[in-house]
């Protein structure tokens, strides 16, 4: 480590990193910039904080702390100097009490957690941004955030009682309306010498996030002055925020129009009707919607083909008393003719899902970059009052015309704010980006708006502080920050004296990828693009829904998130040498706690597909270092598994050396079977009836059988005439040790085999049938194998199967990752409620942790064990003993066993238990 980490270290608790890998990561947020720091440190209390600014303060060194590192404006971009992590360690919230509607809560601490711990009084934070499940309460006072809300419950700042700080010099402070600091006389001396500009000079537009907020301070309160300010005052430690009640009904309207023009106009009808929030997005967010499993919900309850969407959200006391209101939308828009259809989502489900959509906006807009012209976040925040934003938007379009650039359009039509992201290339288009960005300044002005409404100055907008608030109240501000900051180490080059606009821009900066020849097909640009498809917007930093990301969950670690993995590639494949450098082993150690579980392939709004690029990572690595002996033996599964069966059950008797190849003895290890799916399937008379070749896989064939039994007998009873196919592996424990020139080879041998077959593909094991539908096409192109593999729950839906259950039963299932994400489980769901008087319950749990082989690593165990006891554990303790506990994944099953004690089963043993023969 360097003297400044040396120095941290000898200090501080929470843990320091100066490394080449964790400089990388830490040196971009979601905005367009990256600036190295010097190091990172990932404090664990007030005092930790201090003594890190007391040594930087020492030593001349800047700090920005930084949460999620979600900012979109460049505010918790590296810094050159020391960045303080808080995500990780000080996310603690203290007791709520319901009667003041008051919390303490530490500046990690994700807004949907504290939401979440608030619900049970029936309280949350009143701004409700698109991020919350990944905003940190320190960025968002940083940020002064706010959200779709905000016509309601203001911003940030109407929400902060008081605030524990440490100052540039390193003493720790409280500010609030009832506390008094040596501060408090030199600002109101500012106050009172710029009295006229701070009283005239503000934007017009009351959501005002860029700046310091001089117009706040009445009553007088330092707090006020801290929100907002991006970290360049003081460093929030903790902050006292109050809550606000929860409303009792919400529903919302979704009004189809024929563009954003429309949309806009039908915008004060809904204003007229007190709504909660008024959001749109247009045509082009809604066509990526389409392609994404986990957006598709939206599209298929759609009419036709809308230009743009509203989303109208009313709450009240009662259902009947929304409902009205939802009426008189309704009635308003048709009587002026606005739009051709409208939507409900009247149940808390209904709106869910329907909402992803809408919140997924920059991911999904994100996801249609090619190549480096991406839509960037430099225009993205401005307001005019809603009124005005129909002719606001019209000329807005006609600069992006006039400079030849396409934009998407979503955002908060309720207080005329759209977040419009110019498609453009970075490396190449620095002075466009600049002048557009010059042009809608001063638009803005004319239609008395705000440049940053709720995303903040950062580094892009900074620069155009001083021509927005005028030269008065700008000198205003910068003796606000020279008394806070004498000597500028608190996030230099933000909000005052800022850096140029085009400085320290991220693709500009990059280096061009050297080719590396790879085992899997990443497409166009090669494993460097499909890494450098993530925009580090930290939707994979989300901590209580979703599978994405189950290592991040656990640690809370940067470098264990997509975003951070991802990135970490980026940094390796830029390398002069990029086969060399997938040889390091701060690499290895950054991706060794992926799980493969392909979450990101599909709740990643950009498909970053991580599990892909690890197993090639892998490949890389063993041909390096060598492929362990642990790897080699997993990789022949099937072999070992078959001779199991064979010799069981003297083979679940003997002892196994697991020790001495990194196998934990701490997990049971799977029961042989000796009458397995083969031999069963020999004395099997087969019917007549449409071909369907079942695939044998390696895992339950020999260990389950029943399953595989079950799935044959329900495809029989459906029609099918069915063959099965047992004579090899799909290569599946192969691909996830890196070991793909074998996977090949397997899938080579699968594939000729299956080409010579009619008919669909299925099986009982999710993970062998997608490893046919995803990674054997990019390890040997499309051979049609793809298109005709189906889920055996997909084959048996369409069939009038007689079943039967007289007795009232509950199911509570669990899905596998890899059925998740790239064919879901609806069709599972679906099958499963088939059965008469059932009650199926699909849980939101996330990753078991199992992962096959990872859950069975030594090293891997304890990780393992605290994913699944995070949320699937305590999901199934809860269920009464006769409740049944489904999973699809025969991994899935056995850490349900292991973690529970419960017993999983297979959803089609369910089925078949229920049908009538």
């Amino acid at each position: 480590m360097g003297e400044l980490a040396v120095a941290l270290a000898r200090e501080l608790v929470g843990e320091v990193r100066d490394d080449a890998y964790t400089r990388h990561l830490f040196a971009s947020d979601a905005s367009a910039y990256a600036i190295e720091p010097a190091a990172v440190a990932f404090p664990r209390s007030a005092d930790d904080v201090s003594a890190a600014v007391r040594i930087c303060a020492e030593r001349g060194i800047p700090i920005v702390p930084r949460g999620g590192g979600t900012s979109l404006a460049g505010q918790t971009a590296g810094g050159r100097g020391l960045v303080l992590d808080f995500s990780r360690h000080m996310n603690v919230i203290d007791a709520i009490d319901p009667a003041t509607r008051r919390v303490r809560a530490q500046p990690g601490v994700v807004q949907e957690d504290l939401n979440r711990a608030a619900k049970r009084f029936g309280l949350g934070f009143g701004p409700d941004t698109s991020t919350s499940n990944r905003a940190t309460l320190g960025g968002m006072i940083g940020n002064n955030s706010s959200g779709s809300e905000s016509i309601v419950h203001g911003t940030t700042i109407d929400h902060v009682e008081e605030l524990e700080v440490v100052l540039a010099d390193g003493t720790q402070a409280r500010f609030s309306r009832d506390t008094t600091h040596a501060f408090d006389e030199p600002v109101k001396a500012i106050l009172r010498e710029h009295a006229r500009a701070v009283a005239e000079d503000y934007p017009k537009h009351w959501r005002q996030s860029g700046g310091y907020r001089l117009d706040r301070m009445e009553p007088f309160d330092l707090a006020k002055l801290v929100v907002g300010s991006e970290g360049t005052l003081a460093i929030v430690t903790a902050a006292t925020v109050r809550l606000v009640e929860l409303p009792k009904a919400k529903m919302f309207s979704v009004g189809h129009f024929e563009s954003v023009a429309d949309a806009i106009a039908a915008t004060q009808d809904a204003l007229d009707l007190e709504p909660w929030s008024v959001e749109m997005i247009d045509r082009t967010i809604l066509n990526l919607s389409r392609s994404k499993l986990e957006y598709r919900k939206l599209s298929d309850r759609l009419e036709g083909d809308p230009g743009a969407l509203l989303f109208v959200a009313f709450a009240g006391d009662t259902d009947d008393e929304v409902r009205g209101k939802l009426d008189a939308l309704a009635a308003a828009w048709a009587e002026h003719g606005h739009g051709y259809h409208v939507l409900r989502a009247e149940s808390t489900a209904e709106q869910n899902e329907l909402t992803k959509v809408r919140k997924a906006g920059l991911g999904l807009l994100m996801a249609s970059s090619e190549g480096r012209k991406r839509p960037a976040a430099f225009v993205e925040d401005t307001a005019v009052a809603p009124e005005r934003l129909g002719p606001y938007v019209k000329r807005f379009a006609a600069i992006l015309e006039k400079h030849q650039l396409e934009a998407g359009f979503y955002g908060h039509c309720s207080v005329g704010c759209l977040h419009i992201r110019p498609f453009i290339d970075l490396s190449r288009e620095a002075d466009t980006f600049r002048a557009v960005a010059e042009e809608i300044k001063d638009l803005v002005a004319e239609f008395d708006g705000v440049n940053s409404s709720e995303h903040g100055d950062g580094r892009v907008r900074s620069e155009f502080n001083e021509r927005i608030f005028g030269a008065e109240l700008y000198g205003a501000m910068r003796k606000v920050k020279t008394l806070f900051d004498p000597h500028n180490r608190l996030n230099p080059g933000v909000m005052v004296d800022p850096a140029s606009m085009t400085d320290d821009l991220r693709d500009a900066t990059l280096p061009r990828p050297k080719p590396l020849v790879t085992h899997l097909d990443f497409g166009e640009g090669g494993m460097h693009a499909a890494a450098d498809r993530c925009q580090r917007i930290g939707a994979c930093r989300k901590t209580g829904q979703g599978v994405m990301c189950p290592s991040y969950m656990a640690t809370r670690e940067e470098e264990h998130a997509t975003r951070g993995r991802a990135n970490a590639l980026v940094k390796a494949l830029g390398q002069p040498d990029p086969a060399k450098a997938l040889g390091d082993e701060r690499l290895h150690e950054i991706l060794d706690l992926c799980l493969e579980c392909k979450a990101c392939k599909s709740e990643c709004p950009l498909s970053v597909d991580m599990a892909s690029m690890k197993a090639e990572f892998l490949s890389h690595y063993n041909a390096i270092h060598g492929t362990p002996l642990r790897s080699r033996i997993f990789a022949s599964i099937r072999t070992l598994n078959r001779l199991g069966s064979a010799f069981a059950p003297l083979s679940n008797a003997l002892p196994a050396p697991l020790g001495l190849v990194g196998i934990t003895r701490r997990r049971p290890r799977p029961r042989f079977v000796r009458q397995n799916l083969i031999r069963w399937n020999t004395s099997r008379s087969r019917s007549s009836g449409q071909p369907v070749t079942f695939l044998a896989d390696s895992f339950t064939t020999f260990t389950e059988p029943g399953i595989g039994r079950a799935s044959i007998e329900l495809l029989t009873a459906a029609g099918y005439d069915v063959r099965l196919e047992h004579a090899g592996c799909c290569g599946r424990a192969s691909i996830s040790k890196g070991l793909l020139d074998d996977a090949r080879r397997k899938a080579e041998a699968l594939t000729t085999r299956l080409q010579a077959t009619d008919g669909p593909i299925t099986g009982c094991e999710p993970s062998c049938l997608m490893t046919l539908r995803e990674e054997h096409v990019q390890l040997l192109g499309d051979r049609g194998i793809a298109q005709r593999t189906k889920l055996v729950e997909e084959l048996l839906l369409d069939a009038d199967l007689p079943l039967r259950n007289d007795t009232p039963q509950r199911i509570l299932f669990h899905g596998h990752c890899h059925q998740k994400a790239l064919a879901g489980t609806a069709s599972t769901v679906a099958l499963l409620k088939k059965i008469p008087n059932t009650e199926v319950v699909e849980l939101d749990a996330g990753c078991c942790g199992m992962a096959g082989s990872f859950g069975f690593e030594e090293e891997h165990y304890e990780l393992s064990m605290r994913i699944g006891g995070m949320r699937l554990f305590p999901a199934v303790r809860r269920e009464p003993a006769e409740t049944l506990i489904a999973a699809t994944g025969v991994s899935c099953r056995q850490q349900i066993e292991h973690g529970t004690g419960r017993t999983a089963r297979h959803p089609v043993q369910i089925v078949r238990d229920a049908l009538e023969v």
